[in-house]
């Protein structure tokens, strides 16, 4: 799938990493962002614009207009090398031997691929989670545990243990990865602090979904397009194939200061995260923690 938004954090994190922008870095947003000798514009989702957005506030409201800039300014060869560290584009070695490594889109592979050079715009379409870039479900909750982890990296698995002849359990270890480098921790705590916006802050995209729990958490909505709409057209999804309609993103943890539980949610040609992906999400976290920490839950919520 198209990762769309969910990645804007971890894209303004490789930035602030490789020293491509800072947190108090602003870029004034009328809608669109444009390339110089270059008639195409590069539309915001808020027609209208977010006026002057810094990154905190182009994670919280989901900027595109950020990030397209923000991705001019890195390149493609940061944000695939960073990226990759996070897994993106490989396998995460899930034990279900049935998964797809999607694609961390780079020079080399569009060589390869299509035998055509990269252009800047392909680029700027990256920076927002679309164009060639696409993850799997399995791969964003491997990408958040490592963003909250501070780089820790270890192999998801189905498998908890397995029991002996005599009965006893034998729990199946943790197999860990080479941890990411770490640059500048302050980077990794504001945007995990941008993240926890999305779900309490006042304008975040989340917090209507995430209204009133008794625990708290953190995450990234998103709206993944499944096809590029024409230049001066606008997206309507009720004139649309449904097959081709946006798909609703979400990917949260909870509770924000020692996560539990990660939850990554695609629901294909639903519309906006906010609304559909979000909730779900909500009900998710929900369950876990009515399981396993009930007395949050006391006065019958």
């Amino acid at each position: 799938y198209p990762p769309a938004s969910p990645l804007k954090p971890f894209v303004g994190l490789a930035a602030l990493e490789a020293g491509s922008t800072s947190w108090n870095y602003k870029v004034r947003d009328p809608g669109w962002f444009q390339l110089d000798n270059d008639e195409r514009f590069y539309r915001d989702w808020k027609r209208e614009g977010h006026g002057v957005v810094d990154l905190e506030m182009a994670v919280v409201e989901s900027c595109d207009t950020y990030f397209y800039d923000l991705a001019f300014e890195m390149g493609i060869d940061k944000i695939s090398d960073y990226m990759s560290e996070f897994g993106f584009g490989d396998y995460t070695g899930i034990d279900l031997y049935e998964e797809s490594d999607a694609n961390m889109p780079s020079r080399g592979w569009k060589r390869a691929r299509f035998n055509q050079p990269w252009y800047i715009g392909d680029t700027i379409a990256v920076g927002i989670g679309q164009g060639y870039w696409t993850t799997t479900p399995i791969q964003l909750v491997h990408a958040t545990n490592a963003l909250v982890n501070y780089g820790a990296r270890f192999v998801p698995q189905i498998l908890q243990g397995y029991r002996e002849a005599d009965g006893t359990m034998q729990p199946e270890p943790l197999k860990f990865l080479r941890p990411i480098d770490i640059v500048n921790r302050d980077n990794w705590d504001v945007i995990q602090d941008a993240m926890y916006q999305v779900v309490n802050g006042e304008v975040g995209g989340a917090r209507f979904a995430f209204a009133n729990t008794p625990y708290i958490s953190a995450g990234k909505t998103g709206t993944a397009q499944l096809f590029s709409v024409a230049q001066g057209e606008e997206y309507e999804a009720e004139k649309v194939d449904e097959r081709l309609r946006d798909n609703a993103m979400y990917i949260g943890y909870a509770p924000y200061d020692k996560p539990e539980i990660t939850v990554a949610v695609v629901l294909e040609n639903a519309g906006g995260g906010s609304k559909n992906a979000a909730p779900m999400a909500r009900l998710m976290m929900d369950a876990y923690f009515k399981l396993y920490q009930p007395e949050l839950f006391a006065d019958g919520q």
